[in-house]
């Protein structure tokens, strides 16, 4: 069932990274991109351009990784 969990739910492990860590992060790294790929965090960027071409260059374009901006507050977005 958890291989059912992972493949069904991408990312879901750079997720929890993300929320384990995001309180640390805010106070050295508010508004910055973390790329994170499994447990990894690959490092820390001022935009997402930055951030994309550094998870690139670290794990490659066959691997998926996580970038995410470090808020105080999460983002609503709404599609129509």
């Amino acid at each position: 069932m958890n291989n059912e969990m992972t493949t069904s739910d991408p990312l879901s492990r750079e997720l929890d990274v993300y929320n384990a860590r995001r309180r640390e992060w805010l106070e050295s790294y508010l508004n910055q991109f973390v790329v994170i790929a499994g447990d990894q965090v690959a490092g820390f960027h001022p935009d997402y351009e930055s951030a994309f071409k550094a998870g690139i260059q670290v794990f490659g374009v066959q691997q998926p990784f996580l970038i995410k901006e470090i808020c105080v507050t999460e983002p609503v977005y709404v599609v129509y």
